[in-house]
């Protein structure tokens, strides 16, 4: 409206300001020019400050949007019942309501629904907060500032922790990151008392922190609970079992099915419980009347000890690690700088031990993401601009003099994104893609300008940059306004979704301000520079126009082939034992059974006492008092047989990983020579199809011209189209082949194999004693052998001495010592015997078992003999006479149907002659392999 020119009116809006800005404009271009080392040296220091700027703005992953609504989340102490869930929340909602006029409405949810989408417990609940338009608001100003009052005044019921966060948010955080707040803390270990300890540790070291609101730790302690250790010598006193009492228990406090009801077509299960008067406390359950086998009844309390105690809350898992998360909701402050300050403070004052680590989630988690794709997209973005100015100028140089403005065009973005007071987000970081693209158009129309008065003559450098800036000053302004003014609209809107809109517009509207200022005199002056100097050749990096398409072309190409990692077999094989988990398993069980043998030899607790002997009493009358130690243990027999018994189950274990290192050795090498075998075979379809697709155009031209008649043009045609469709089969096969080798990789990185030809595997000769299944069968037999020990060894007394001290409570008393040796004999051995007998069973059928494997690994590799002999013949035909007879065949048959020899359908025939001779060569080689690795592998299945 006020920039365009009007020929016809001497006198308008748009040349009175555009006649203002050439006479602002002309004495800054001119001083400029006379001290470019000025204007230059201010360009790089403000990209020093911007640098330091942004280096200290911090970010997050995307501005929250206020919703509008609040979501609070009280933290009930674990094990809070549902009424007084209920009782406590309908208090909270009575405190906001009558103290807070800006709330509406208050719904509060508790639990988990019939259909538990969303699973919760009972002291678990959301209280959502509908509140008034921001301008009936008297209480607060903001959000945030709403958000402490709430908490202020909900302070008064003690013994509870509230985190605030609003509704989306709230559900997106924990279907994206699994954790509802925006930065979670998660401690990884093993052991739940020790992680729970550690995360108050993380609460109280962070919960100062400067924008971290809302500290909560994860509730996974603290379950209240009524625990009963059963007493195994009542038990056995009275007859009893612990299955029975267990069912006992829980028939009557938590309901056993004793049949069912019918409604019409409904059916009900019948369940029976005690009334809730009798399961209201621990005094029910130990009065809990228990029937024994004479018919009589007992209180729980004399066979079991019932005690209240704690216990684990809840279990959480990370890729199958337990953790303990620390949330944290960030409120005033960017998100990154909250979790640099958390860092730093952790790293410097939280021990963890041996085994135990911290790693950050939630949206930080999110940002990082973000931003390291960021790291890819930006310079792509980048090259991608240069290449296309390289396509307008066809010049390095020209390039990039006008590749400047990107820089400088970022010093404005990072500027005003602090002079506004946001940090960097992905909404930012995408506005300075944009930015880029857009600050490189008004150096392309200066640029191409200058060029042009130069080719009409002008060579005075200084007139040709002043006289050029002036006359493009007019639509390098309404360029860069009329995208400045674009944005800015969401630059300033207080609209919904108005915080993820304001920082992409402030970048480009900022941008845009320093890349015009850069362009209009900064760029000049480089032209002027670079243009004036001679003796420097730049066509060594000049790039010719079809060399830029390619590696246009190549760029996601290359990206990809950079992400596959070539693999041989034996890499194939070691990335699959290094991440395999039932592996890793395995290993931890052999650790496992090692750090059991040195308790095999344990000999027990030693006991203390110290009473009084009535029995010994001295001349003044006093008692002998006596104090001594004892110690009891199983014969040293018993002892050496248990330890046998552990170093055998450590050896089973070992067996065990072995075994399956093996088989997962032998699948993954098969795996690996399918896919090889797959891409033979459609390398072996692909030049078919050259073949026939020659020979299907010459048959279309040929009968097109009379040459050939029309079955012969259709029998090409059809052939031709069998042909794709079986080398399209085989692509298939080969990308089914593919995702079976990754899936057994168990890889994060993408994985191919080179292409060559099916090699033919050697045959390792391995005896059948030496395989891991017989020596986990030998170990199996082992163990029962140990058992069997033990049990006889158990016949044998076990022993047990004492030492004592006696005294006289008087001056001038003496000390008695004395020693006790003795041995407890088992007088009643008949339940031994039985055991001795089970296990001597055991024995045998482990014994049995090992040698029926035996057999059936001798069976197994016969077989597997049998079959390989077969798959020889047909590889040692092929080797020897089969390759060359096909070879010739293709060539005789191709270079008779040219010379006109055979017809058509006896080209047909002979190529097909060909074909099956070397497809049978493939798969013949392929079973070959299978049945090698097989053997050499060998198992019975």
């Amino acid at each position: 409206l006020f920039l365009k020119p009007e020929k016809e009116k001497k006198k308008s809006i748009s040349k009175w300001l555009m006649n203002l800005a050439y006479r602002s404009y002309k004495p800054v271009i001119e001083w400029s020019y006379d001290h470019k080392k000025v204007i230059f040296g201010s360009a790089l220091a403000s990209l020093v400050l911007v640098g330091f700027l942004f280096s200290r703005m911090g970010g997050e992953f995307v501005p929250t949007l206020d919703e509008g609504d609040f979501v609070i989340q009280p933290v009930l102490k674990t094990g809070t019942s549902l009424s007084k869930t209920i009782e406590l929340t309908t208090q909270m909602e009575n405190i906001l309501i009558e103290k807070f006029p800006e709330v509406d409405q208050i719904v509060s949810r508790i639990g988990a629904a019939e259909v538990p989408t969303d699973p919760m417990s009972m002291e678990e609940s959301d209280i959502i907060i509908k509140l008034k338009p921001k301008k009936e608001w008297v209480s607060a100003k903001s959000k945030d500032e709403l958000a402490d009052k709430f908490k202020e005044a909900l302070s008064v019921i003690p013994g509870i922790e509230y985190e605030f966060t609003q509704p989306i948010e709230m559900r997106f955080n924990e279907l994206i990151t699994g954790v509802r707040a925006d930065v979670a803390v998660k401690i990884f270990g093993e052991d739940m008392e020790v992680l729970n300890q550690k995360a108050f540790e993380v609460k109280r070291l962070i919960e100062n922190v400067d924008g971290a609101a809302d500290v909560i730790v994860e509730k996974t302690a603290g379950l209240p609970q009524m625990s009963v250790k059963y007493r195994r010598d009542k038990l056995a006193r009275y007859g009893m079992n612990a299955g029975d009492l267990n069912r006992i228990v829980s028939a009557g406090f938590g309901g056993t099915e004793a049949g069912s009801v019918f409604e019409g077509e409904k059916r009900f299960d019948l369940v029976l419980r005690l009334q809730q008067d009798s399961r209201k406390d621990i005094g029910n359950l130990e009065n809990l009347r228990v029937n024994l086998p004479d018919g009589q009844l007992i209180p729980l309390s004399e066979l079991a000890d019932i005690t209240y105690t704690t216990g684990p809350a809840k279990i959480s898992r990370d890729n199958t690690h337990r953790r303990v998360v620390v949330s944290i909701n960030v409120r005033n402050r960017d998100m990154e700088s909250v979790v640099k300050d958390v860092e730093r403070i952790l790293d410097k004052k939280l021990i963890l031990p041996p085994g135990y680590y911290v790693s950050y989630g939630g949206q930080f988690e999110n940002l990082r993401n973000a931003t390291a794709r960021l790291k890819i997209a930006v310079p792509v973005a980048l090259l991608l601009i240069f290449i296309f100015l390289h396509f307008a100028f066809g010049s390095i140089k020209e390039a990039a003099m006008v590749f400047s403005a990107i820089p400088l065009a970022t010093v404005g973005g990072v500027l005003l994104l602090w002079i506004r007071g946001m940090p960097f987000s992905i909404s930012a970081g995408v506005g300075f893609i944009a930015l880029f693209g857009i600050a490189v158009l008004n150096g392309i129309v200066l640029i191409e300008h200058l060029k042009e008065l130069k080719e009409q003559g002008m060579t005075n450098m200084r007139e040709r940059v002043i006289t050029g800036t002036v006359q493009r000053l007019r639509p390098v302004i309404l360029t860069a306004a009329a995208a400045a003014l674009g944005f800015l609209p969401m630059a300033i809107s207080t609209s919904a979704g108005a915080e993820v809109q304001r920082p992409l517009a402030t970048v480009v509207i900022g941008g845009l301000i320093t890349s015009t200022m850069l362009t209009m005199l900064a760029l000049p002056l480089l032209y002027a520079v670079f243009d004036t100097v001679t003796g420097f050749q730049w066509w060594p990096f000049r790039l010719k126009r079809g060399i830029s398409i390619a590696l246009l072309l190549l760029l996601p190409g290359l990206g990809v082939l950079a992400q596959t990692k070539q693999l041989s077999p034996e890499q194939a094989v070691a990335i699959a034992i290094q991440n395999n988990q039932p592996l890793k398993a395995d290993s931890l069980r052999i650790e496992k059974s090692k750090a059991l043998i040195p308790a095999t030899t344990s000999l027990g607790k030693t006991g203390f006492y110290y009473g009084s002997d009535q029995n010994n009493i001295a001349d003044n009358g006093k008692p002998l008092y006596i104090i001594g130690a004892e110690q009891s243990f199983s014969f040293p027999t018993l002892l050496i047989a248990r330890h046998n018994t552990g170093v055998a189950e450590a050896r089973t274990a070992a067996a065990s990983y072995e075994l399956n290192k093996q088989q997962l050795t032998r699948t993954v090498l098969q795996a690996y020579y399918q896919l090889l075998y797959q891409k033979n075979k459609k390398q072996h379809f692909v030049y078919l199809d050259s073949i026939y697709s020659g020979f299907s155009a010459a048959a279309s031209r040929q009968y097109e011209s009379g040459e050939s008649n029309y079955l012969e043009m259709l029998t090409a045609r059809s052939r031709h189209e069998q042909l794709s469709i079986s080398k399209r089969q085989a692509e298939l096969e080969v990308s089914k082949a593919m995702k079976e080798l990754q899936r057994l990789l168990q890889s994060d990185t993408a994985v191919d194999i080179g292409f060559s030809a099916l090699p033919v595997l050697a045959l390792a000769e391995t005896e059948i004693k030496a395989d891991p299944l017989t020596l986990l069968y030998t170990s199996y037999s082992e163990i029962q052998k140990s058992r069997l020990s033990e049990e006889r060894n158990s016949l044998l007394p076990d022993i047990t001495l004492s030492v004592f001290n006696g005294t006289n409570n008087y001056a001038g008393s003496k000390n008695y010592f004395g020693y006790q040796a003795g041995v407890a004999l088992p007088l009643f051995f008949g339940g031994q015997r039985a055991k001795i007998k089970s296990a001597r069973i055991d024995y045998e059928i482990a014994l049995t078992e090992e040698e029926n494997l035996k057999l059936q690994l001798a069976s197994r590799k016969a077989a597997l003999q049998d079959e390989l002999e077969k798959y020889r013949e047909s590889v040692n035909y092929f080797n020897n006479s089969g390759g060359k007879l096909a070879a010739e065949i293709y060539r005789a048959a191709q270079k008779s149907y040219q010379n006109g020899e055979i017809d058509f359908f006896r080209f047909i025939q002979s190529l097909e002659t060909a074909t099956e001779i070397e497809l049978n060569y493939l798969d013949n080689l392929a079973g070959y392999n299978r049945v090698v690795l097989d053997l050499n592998y060998l198992t019975i299945n």
